[in-house]
């Protein structure tokens, strides 16, 4: 029986703070309309963002002010760990939670940035993405075989979002964090190719995160934003298995994180029921004019199943998915993304221990499922994370 595993988590995350918009990685030019912390008022040692007249909380970020946490994360601090540790401020307080919970890799995710935009602005938005990156970078840098990070970009410029990608490869990035949709273009949109491009030129992997970049799409109904949050990346799957994009860039891997693994067939079988339906109309001169848009940008070369045997998709898991020794049996070991979620709220502490404890889960799947797939996915350095762990 499997006893113990470094895991390599695919999906932590930082919380944004004060430090990561001050004068270090700021440009100067938008330094006096940064974000600032703001108390609520609703509760005791309750804060927001607010960034040009508006207010933000996603998530915990953020969870200080000045140097005082907030009340809710001092309440919640078993399942996030050291406030010093959610709010990256160095990276030892970060590796002594990755320690505890047997995980030598770690590669972080933004909070308030899973929200886009934040700032009306796009020149604004644009600067406050450099800002987020340089900050990662600058700590991650401490520990740099065992700390990574991807990229955050603002896609309402896709050009300038093609060069943060280049930038921040040279600085350590090992891969671009997007969103399922943005607003009313999904991501085989025309404006997004130089994304996907520069993606497959420079060989860096490209991950869909839950977020919220449809706020437009949903203003009508508040009620049905937390399903966004999620469903984004169920719609931005079937975008890129039915677009053909994965046929055009053949260099780039893509992965759907922090969905759980159950909706996978359910998306696949959707897709796949629209794509037969029009190759069986391609056979019989039958289309219709709604049809064309899906044919012009590219029918797929294979299914989504044969992408993910081909190591091209990865998908990632919630250790506790009930259907999860189903998807290793049907999908093979090779594609899935361990997430620890630290320090977020909802995450299961030492969730590697969980994976581990199952009855479930074949033995000699477990290890794979916990490193294997994020190894191949962000191209990970075995030796040197070894190295740096012993």
């Amino acid at each position: 029986m499997v006893s113990n595993i470094n895991a390599f988590d695919g999906d932590g995350h930082v919380e944004e703070w004060e430090e990561t918009f001050s004068d270090k990685y700021l440009d100067a030019e938008f330094r006096d309309r940064r974000p600032v912390v703001i108390e609520t008022g609703e509760n005791e040692r309750d804060y927001k963002w607010l960034i040009e007249g508006e207010t933000f909380r996603i998530g915990g970020s953020p969870s200080s002010k000045d140097g005082v946490v907030s009340l809710e994360y001092e309440k919640m601090s078993k399942w996030r760990g050291s406030h010093e540790s959610g709010e990256f401020h160095s990276a030892q307080h970060r590796l002594e939670v990755m320690d505890a919970e047997d995980t030598l890799i770690s590669v972080n995710y933004p909070t308030l940035l899973l929200q886009w935009p934040v700032a009306k602005d796009p020149k604004l938005n644009q600067a406050l993405t450099r800002s987020y990156n340089n900050w990662v970078a600058d700590i991650s840098s401490q520990a740099p075989d065992r700390l990574k990070w991807v990229t955050v970009i603002c896609p309402s410029d896709p050009e300038e979002a093609a060069r943060e990608m280049i930038r921040t490869q040279k600085m350590g990035s090992v891969g671009v964090m997007v969103l399922g949709e943005y607003n009313e273009k999904g991501l085989d949109h025309p404006d997004f190719e130089i994304i996907w491009q520069t993606a497959n030129d420079i060989g860096m992997p490209v991950n869909v995160h839950p977020g919220t970049g449809a706020l437009k799409a949903w203003a009508d109904y508040p009620s049905v934003a937390a399903d966004q949050f999620l469903m984004s990346v169920v719609r931005g799957f079937k975008t890129i298995c039915s677009s053909g994009i994965l046929d055009r860039y053949p260099d780039v891997k893509v992965s759907f994180l922090e969905t759980g693994c159950t909706w996978v067939d359910f998306a696949i079988e959707v897709m796949d029921f629209t794509l037969d339906s029009i190759r069986e109309r391609i056979k019989h001169d039958a289309l219709r004019a709604e049809h064309m848009p899906i044919i012009e940008r590219g029918l797929p070369k294979m299914t989504p199943e044969e992408y993910i045997k081909a190591g091209r998709i990865f998908i990632g898991f919630e250790v506790d998915d009930d259907l999860l020794p189903y998807m290793v049996n049907k999908y093979g070991t090779d594609c899935w993304v361990y997430a620890s979620d630290i320090p977020h709220a909802h995450r299961l502490v030492n969730s590697p221990k969980h994976v581990l404890n199952r009855e479930d889960v074949p033995e000699d799947a477990k290890a794979k499922i916990l490193w294997h797939g994020t190894a191949k996915l962000y191209d990970l350095d075995l030796d040197a994370a070894n190295t740096a762990a012993a």
